[in-house]
């Protein structure tokens, strides 16, 4: 049995997205599969490298969401793990409620 080591609850949330890293090649067709307040898992065929500062940009209940992430690990032809190093107060409170199952704003 394996230890989760993540701080914060995730929920799956299957939506597309718009992810920008500077030097670096943009992902191939990368799409949310979970998400939390923290971070998300992308899935791509071409992660960028752990490390990567990337600009994301996805919709949540009809909301636009933009935030700075980082690769936190990246796993090639599968995706990358993200954590979020800038969110605004809103969008933190709307991934939140999509993680607590709540009806979203």
């Amino acid at each position: 049995m394996s230890l989760d080591k993540r701080i914060a609850p995730r929920a799956s949330y299957p939506c597309d997205l718009v992810c920008k890293a500077v030097g670096v090649p943009n992902p191939m067709n990368p799409r949310i599969s979970d998400l939390s307040v923290t971070g998300a898992f992308i899935d791509t065929m071409n992660p960028a490298p752990a490390g990567t500062k990337l600009s994301l940009h996805f919709t949540v209940g009809g909301h636009d969401v933009k935030v700075e992430a980082e690769v936190a690990h990246a796993m090639d032809r599968f995706g990358m793990g993200v954590r979020f190093l800038e969110i605004s107060e809103d969008d933190r409170e709307l991934i939140e409620s999509v993680v607590m199952g709540l009806p979203e704003a």
